[in-house]
């Protein structure tokens, strides 16, 4: 039996890399002979690194860099070798994960960190960039990146801004004379799945906002700095303020704004780029290398998942090559609808009562979370008895 593990991350609990490691060793020690092709994917967030550095030689690098919160701490990126190409993950230095829940504030929050490894890269020579957006904790229209490469942002009295995201409604003035001529020799490829726009009720601020700690009149005052941030971009380039509500400009906080305009950068899908460069579709497609069976997984499973998510994405192909699929989960939403799901796919939780998060007992999300190693384990045991019985009677 042919089997592909290709999961994303169980962001806080289970990274793709390490599902894969557990999920495979779980089934070859109980069915030794089963052939396994293992690919941790992701959409240009968390596990961005892994996906990539899994399947292509590339060098990792750990640099000391600033959080959004100004703290010092280390952050991974890689170096592919034949290509010598830059693979970023936003997260790594700007990440939610850096912060406990009471530091989150996007008014304060930088992305300069993010900017910090982009100048290393070109300092190891990189002139090509993958930066993955997702999992951000700032909302500073990437004006903290920029700076880090060298832009300076004024007030009107002429002082120096230091970037985050309350002081965007003060930019009066935005020199470029000491920004990395780097950059414009460099292409960048932005890989996110992200299609908000700047600005607006479904744009940066407004929809991830939240989740970053904003609230209240603080969307209303982040959103108004992140529009008086483009439309002084706008008059900086002299040109009109499309990227306003260009889909993408509002991954990561508008880091994809910040990044299209005054990097040059390009943006993809950024399942579809990691896929590709793993060669995911012609391993589904052609003779031998066709799995029997697929075998993904993600942190929740809900009606997003089946709408452009890396997820849904995997089902869509799963059924047109017509390869069962069976979803592993941290939890099921509530807002799932079951008749949405193909009949080829299976959905496993490690969860079964999310409601009962306070609980001991093993179907609390709280302790799912922490001992989701343990649980992944036993769910893979009893699904390979399943499977396998399945598999021989076929």
């Amino acid at each position: 039996m042919k089997i592909l593990i290709a999961p994303d991350s169980f962001k806080g609990s289970l990274s793709a890399l390490e599902f894969c490691a557990i999920v495979s060793k779980q089934i070859q020690s109980l069915q030794p002979d089963t052939d396994i092709c293992v690919m941790p994917l992701a959409d240009g967030g968390e596990g961005t690194i892994d996906a990539v550095v899994t399947r292509s030689p590339a060098k990792v690098f750990t640099v000391r860099v600033h959080n959004p919160l100004g703290k010092l701490v280390h952050a991974r990126y890689a170096i592919l070798e034949e290509q010598q190409t830059a693979v970023i993950e936003m997260a790594q230095a700007s990440g939610l994960p850096l912060l406990a829940a009471n530091e989150l504030d996007p008014m304060t929050a930088s992305s300069y960190g993010t900017g910090e490894l982009i100048l290393h890269a070109l300092d190891q020579g990189c002139r090509q960039f993958i930066i993955g957006l997702g999992g951000s904790a700032t909302n500073d229209g990437g004006m903290g990146m920029l700076q880090a490469l060298g832009i300076k942002f004024l007030d009107r009295q002429q002082q120096n801004l230091q970037s985050c995201g309350q002081v965007l409604k003060d930019i009066e003035t935005i020199d470029l004379s000491g920004f990395d001529p780097r950059i414009q020799q460099s292409e960048i490829i932005i890989a996110s799945d992200v299609t908000n726009p700047l600005c607006g009720e479904n744009g940066a601020t407004y929809i991830y906002g939240p989740q970053k700690g904003a609230e209240g009149k603080m969307l209303a005052q982040l959103d108004a700095g992140m529009r008086h941030f483009a439309n002084k971009t706008s008059c900086l380039f002299n040109s009109d303020n499309a990227l306003v509500t260009t889909p993408g400009t509002g991954a990561a906080g508008g880091m994809g704004f910040a990044l299209m305009a005054y990097c040059q950068a390009t943006m993809k899908s950024g399942f579809e780029l990691l896929a590709e460069m793993a060669g995911l579709d012609e391993i589904l497609a052609f003779g031998d290398r066709k799995p029997d069976l697929i075998i993904t997984g993600e942190g929740r499973f809900d009606s997003q998942s089946l709408q452009g998510k890396l997820v849904g994405r995997l089902s869509d192909r799963a059924d047109k090559h017509k390869i069962p699929l069976v979803v592993i989960c941290g939890t099921i939403g509530d807002d799932l609808n079951r008749n949405e799901i193909s009949r080829n796919i299976s959905v496993y939780s490690l969860c079964h009562s999310p409601s009962k998060s306070s609980s001991k007992s093993s179907s609390s999300l709280d302790y799912a979370i922490k001992n989701s190693a343990v649980l992944l384990k036993q769910l893979i045991s009893n699904l390979v008895k399943v499977l396998f019985i399945d598999h021989n009677k076929d």
